[in-house]
């Protein structure tokens, strides 16, 4: 059986070093579940502009974000992934998201 292929966005204040950092986390973390994994960054004010263009499994933020333009894509904090603070946490609840999407 193949690996199922997951689409994420981070997202951060500035959409480039922090957003990268959870990025490269929640790569390695999925990849280690078995997971296929293309990640995107993107500062809060860009990331409506990435989720009208495409389809995301998860947006994993470390900054606040509009909940409106998320439109139904399921969103977590991720800022325990910097402070290692959490990180069971969070897989385990992205992992209950990826499976209640049949991932």
């Amino acid at each position: 059986m193949g690996k199922k292929s997951i689409k994420l966005l981070t997202a951060c204040g500035s959409g480039i070093v922090t957003s990268s950092m959870i990025a490269n986390k929640l790569t390695e973390m999925f990849e280690d579940e078995g997971y296929e994994v293309s990640a995107m960054e993107a500062n809060p004010s860009e990331m409506g502009t990435y989720l009208a263009r495409d389809k995301y499994d998860l947006v994993a933020y470390a900054s606040p974000i509009d909940e409106d333009e998320l439109n139904g894509t399921p969103a977590l904090p991720a800022i325990g992934l910097i402070t290692g603070l959490g990180e069971d946490e969070f897989l385990e609840k992205a992992l209950e998201i990826f499976k209640a999407a049949g991932k």
